[in-house]
């Protein structure tokens, strides 16, 4: 079977007050148009599907189509709850998701789906001439049989195990199981969760899909989330699909742990190239697949008004924050930087003289930086009486402080 694995759709993420939904479903539709062409059998979505635990109704409604576009050809599809997802509210539509053979996974016992299989599938009306209807009716679809742990998926005789662990958070660790003992660390627990989870495995591909933040460093931190060691995994997975990092990162070889990275640049520092991941489980190979939907984010240096201009027509495919230092613009210069379609934000650097100012007045008495800071304020001199007022509250910050 072939396995194609993504996470980190953060569906209804803005890029300040600009959506970003028409982008995430040109990533979609890129996404199932490497499904057809791999001939891929099985979608993972490794957690963060939405932005917002109460994501807004056009994000479910791209979510929505994007289940029913992935589950098209037969696949069977899995949709992972992260830490961004109200679990409750990803898997309210469970029972018509499970009639197309999607696994909407918040929780950590699928037994309700055990031994259950899908009809096969209606061809879309795009499949107009018989012989295509007909190839397409000849693809069976993925059964799909579920346990304590997570599900069994079958297509022509092969069998591949795949156990789902939501966002291990403590909310869903004491709902999951009866009896949990604080005494014993979050890491631990979380290992624990994870073997109970896996013990499903046997001789087939085994695949574990989960959401967490993996790292050597102890006591990182990132999105919210702790850094988990390397030793929570299962030994015994052959492939473990991980949603959270939004940049492509193979984190142990053994078991083979990936985070195939977010399908779209969210941020100014994260990395401008974006895949998904191919699992093929008759050879072992994971083939990373490029994507090209969404635009980059850019971040560039300008220091005088057609500066800004030249660079935002350079990047005029881009969103771009400018980090601006040179003299102040004017009103019309920012409004005509800010009505340019490729901007997006503008930061405003302290100027080398401005820090040679700040750098010179550590000799200066806190009168006379009062002085300064109230003519640049309000354009005149303090009084004199708000002046002293000034000095002495200073005078009795600094003796309460020593």
């Amino acid at each position: 079977m072939k396995i194609l694995h993504t996470a980190d759709l953060h569906l209804g993420k803005k890029l300040g007050r600009v959506s970003r939904l028409n982008e995430q479903e040109e990533a979609i539709r890129e996404i199932a148009q490497i499904a057809d062409e791999r001939e891929v059998d099985v979608i993972l979505i490794a957690g963060d599907i939405f932005d917002a635990s109460v994501p807004a109704a056009d994000a479910e409604r791209v979510f929505y189509c994007a289940l029913n576009t992935f589950s098209e050809r037969g696949r069977a599809v899995v949709a992972l709850a992260g830490n961004h997802d109200d679990e409750k509210r990803l898997c309210a539509a469970k029972p018509l998701a499970a009639l197309h053979g999607i696994v909407l996974a918040g929780e950590i016992d699928y037994s309700e789906l055990n031994e259950q299989s899908y009809s096969d599938p209606v061809p879309p009306a795009s499949l107009l001439e018989v012989a295509a209807a007909a190839d397409y009716l000849q693809k069976q679809r993925c059964k799909v049989y579920g346990r304590f742990g997570g599900i069994t998926v079958e297509k022509d005789g092969e069998k591949v195990n795949i156990a789902l662990v939501p966002y291990p958070s403590e909310a869903r660790l004491s709902r999951w199981f009866d009896e949990i003992d604080y005494n014993i660390p979050y890491p631990e627990r979380v290992k624990d969760t994870i073997n109970k989870a896996c013990a499903f495995f046997d001789d087939n591909y085994n695949i574990l899909c989960t959401h967490l933040f993996l790292t050597k460093s102890e006591g990182e931190t990132l999105g919210g989330l702790l850094a988990l060691p390397f030793s929570v995994l299962p030994e015994n997975a052959n492939y473990v699909a991980l949603g959270h990092v939004h940049k492509r990162y193979t984190v142990t070889k053994k078991p083979l742990a990936v985070y195939p990275g977010a399908p779209l640049q969210y941020a100014y520092d994260e990395t401008r190239d974006k895949s998904v991941t191919i699992v093929d489980t008759k050879t072992g190979q994971i083939t990373p697949v490029p994507l090209a939907s969404g635009r980059k984010l850019t971040e560039t240096d300008a220091d005088n008004f057609d500066e800004c201009m030249q660079k935002l027509e350079f990047f005029k495919k881009d969103y771009v924050r400018i980090r601006y230092g040179g003299e102040p613009l004017g009103k019309d210069q920012t409004l005509e930087i800010k009505d340019h379609p490729a901007f997006n934000d503008l930061v405003i650097k302290a100027s080398s003289h401005e820090k040679l100012k700040k750098e010179n007045r550590a000799h200066l008495s806190d009168g006379e930086i009062f002085d300064m800071y109230y003519k640049a304020r309000y354009g005149t001199d303090p009084t004199a009486e708000m002046k002293a007022a000034f000095v002495e509250l200073m005078e009795e910050l600094k003796g309460e402080t020593d």
